[in-house]
């Protein structure tokens, strides 16, 4: 993932974070305001009654304020790990979703340049060898899509068409059904016309 973007998530969401953690603060102070009343009220009733005060309609009064209080914090607090693991999911997605599209587009550079399905099918099983070695999934997280396969197709020798690979790749996401992140990360400026030829090795054009 690209390293900008993952740095802009955690700004960007810092703000509500802030605010609802102001909000649960408010609450709590107002659960003790709350408290503070009800000891004083029960205080006052033991020792100092006056004359024509219902303290126990008063004892109820705070009592059901400080249960509205306390049920709108726990609210707050559910939201909050509810938005909180919204977030996560979110990010795990998007991390697969990048990482399959790599796959997918150096897939189609191997089967590119191989001569037949026999040695398409041995290139696409060491392309998905290679991409599992930690410093090449190292580089896929940490790189944007149109970086990291270019510098696997320089590393392994395969025709650095960056453009055309993804397209490929795009193809076969769309062909899966899976759905890019809401972000768009990793989408290029103008997106491809789609095609209809799957993503795999081409005829070449007919010169005869």
């Amino acid at each position: 993932m690209n390293k900008a973007q993952t740095d802009s998530a955690p700004e960007a969401s810092a703000a509500p974070q802030e605010e609802r953690a102001a909000d649960l603060c408010v609450v709590a102070e107002l659960v003790e305001i709350q408290m503070s009343i009800a000891r004083a009220t029960q205080q006052e009733a033991l020792s100092a009654p006056q004359p024509g005060v219902d303290y126990c309609q008063r004892i109820a009064t705070v009592s059901r304020a400080v249960r509205l209080t306390l049920l709108l914090k726990d609210k707050l607090s559910r939201q909050a790990a509810e938005r909180r693991k919204a977030a996560a999911q979110r990010e795990a997605a998007q991390e697969d979703w990048h990482a399959l599209r790599v796959r997918l587009a150096m897939m189609s550079a191997a089967s590119e340049v191989s001569e037949d399905e026999e040695e398409a099918d041995r290139r696409a099983d060491e392309v998905c060898e290679r991409l599992e070695r930690p410093e090449v999934a190292e580089l896929v997280e940490a790189s944007r899509a149109e970086v990291a396969v270019a510098a696997l197709c320089r590393r392994w020798g395969y025709p650095v068409q960056v453009k055309q690979w993804l397209e490929m790749a795009d193809e076969a996401l769309e062909e899966l059904g899976f759905i890019p992140p809401e972000d768009g990360e990793d989408d290029p400026e103008d997106p491809p016309e789609p095609r209809s030829a799957a993503p795999g090795r081409r005829k070449p054009p007919d010169t005869g």
